[in-house]
C-alpha cells in the first residue's frame, strides 16, 4: 500500500537539509531529518516511531517542506504580539494526550482543553485559554472522539501454532466431512444506536426499555456450502451448547469439523463429556481473544447492523427478525458477508 511522502526533493534541497541536520538546534534538526526519512520512502508512522513524535506533527513539517523548502522547518518569526502556543508548546500538548494525565501526577483520566490550559500555566508558564488549546488542537488535527478497545495481547507464537492446527485439520477433513464455525451472539431490547438519516439539527429517540431482556443466538456457519443453522436459548450455557451440538448433528450428514473459540460453555467438563461419546464430531479450538480469526464474527455483525440497530422492540419480534434475516440469506451471500466467497 501506498503512503504520503514529501515532495522530491532538489540536489540543493537535499544538501541543505543533511547541513540542517548535523548543525541546527535540536527540534530543526528533527524536522529536517523528518523530511529526509519521508525522501527515502519511510512513513510518516514510522518517522513518527524513530522520532517519538506523533502522525500530526510529521505531517506538518510534510506540508511545511512541501510549500517553503528547508526554510519552513525553521521557527517562524513572530510580527506584534508573541504567539502563546508556540511550535514548542504544541510539541508539548501533542506529548501530553499521547499519555494518560495520571503520568503528570493529575488526578483525572481524559486530557481536556481545561486540564491542558492549568497544566501549560503550571508547568511551562503559558497563561492561554482553554479555547486557544482547542485551537492548537484543530491545527494538530486532533477531535474530540471515543477511543476503541483494545483486548489483552495474545502470544503470537500460540497465536500461529493453533491456527495452523486449524487449517491443517481443515486440509486433512474429507469431501464428506463438514466444516463448520461456530459462535454466539447476544441480542438485547436496547438497541445498539448507529448512524440513520434523520432531519438536520434533531436527533429521533431510541426508547430505553424497562428492562433490558436478552436472549443468545447459537450460529454456525457451513466453510464450503455457505449454509448456516442458528437456534436462539437463554444464555451461552454448557446443557444449552450440548443441545444444540445435537440439533446440528440432525441438521447435517456425515463427520463434522466444529471449529470455535474457547468460551467456558465450549470447553467445560459437561461438554467434553458430550463430545466424547460423540463420534461424529471433531472440535477444534480457536486462540483465545481471537474474534477476527471467527467468520460468524461477520455475520453477527451484519446481523445487528439490519434487524436490531435504533428500534426497540419485544424479544420475540427482535427473535422472529433474526429468524427472517438467515432465512433470506443465500449461502453465496453468507460467505460473501464472511469475506469467504471466491468468484
Amino acid at each position: 500500500m501506498s503512503h504520503r511522502t514529501v515532495r522530491e526533493p532538489t540536489d540543493e534541497e537535499l544538501e541543505e537539509l543533511k547541513r540542517m541536520k548535523r548543525q541546527e538546534v535540536g527540534r530543526v534538526a528533527v524536522r529536517a531529518h523528518i523530511v529526509l526519512l519521508s525522501s527515502r520512502g519511510y512513513s510518516a508512522s514510522q518517522i513518527a516511531k524513530i522520532h517519538d513524535v506523533t502522525g500530526p506533527m510529521v505531517y506538518k513539517w510534510f506540508d511545511r517542506f512541501d510549500e517553503e523548502g528547508p526554510s519552513g522547518l525553521y521557527d517562524r518569526d513572530r510580527d506584534g504580539r508573541p504567539k502563546k502556543i508556540t511550535d514548542e508548546v504544541e510539541e508539548e500538548i501533542e506529548r501530553l494526550l499521547e499519555g494518560d494525565p495520571t503520568e503528570e501526577g493529575e488526578n483525572a483520566t481524559r486530557w481536556t482543553t481545561d486540564r491542558i490550559a492549568e497544566y501549560l500555566d503550571r508547568e511551562l508558564d503559558v497563561d492561554v485559554h482553554p479555547e486557544t488549546v482547542r485551537d492548537a488542537l484543530d491545527r494538530l488535527e486532533y477531535s474530540w472522539t471515543r477511543p476503541r478497545r483494545e483486548l489483552p495481547p495474545t502470544d503470537p507464537e500460540a497465536y500461529r501454532k493453533r491456527l495452523a492446527a486449524i487449517v491443517e485439520a481443515v486440509a486433512e477433513a474429507n469431501e464428506e466431512t463438514s466444516v463448520l464455525v461456530e459462535d454466539e451472539t447476544i441480542l438485547k431490547r436496547f438497541p445498539p444506536l448507529r448512524r440513520m438519516w434523520q432531519p438536520v439539527g434533531e436527533q429521533r429517540a431510541a426508547r430505553v426499555p424497562e428492562e433490558n431482556d436478552d436472549f443468545t443466538l447459537y450460529g454456525t456457519l457451513d466453510l464450503t456450502s455457505g449454509q448456516t443453522y442458528i437456534e436462539a436459548f437463554e444464555k451461552g450455557r454448557s446443557d444449552y451448547t450440548i443441545e444444540y451440538l445435537e440439533s446440528l448433528l440432525e441438521e447435517t450428514a456425515g463427520k463434522v469439523l466444529l471449529i470455535w473459540d474457547q468460551a467456558t460453555w465450549h470447553t467445560s467438563g459437561q461438554v467434553a463429556e458430550w463430545l466424547d461419546g460423540a463420534d461424529r464430531i471433531e472440535t477444534c479450538l480457536l486462540p483465545v481473544r481471537s474474534p477476527e480469526a471467527n467468520p460468524m464474527e461477520d455475520l453477527w455483525r451484519e446481523l445487528k447492523e439490519q434487524v436490531a440497530a435504533c428500534l426497540e422492540r419485544s424479544l420475540d419480534a427482535l427473535l422472529e427478525s433474526c429468524q427472517k434475516y438467515f432465512e433470506a440469506l443465500s449461502p453465496e451471500q453468507s460467505l460473501r458477508t464472511a469475506g469467504l466467497y471466491l468468484n
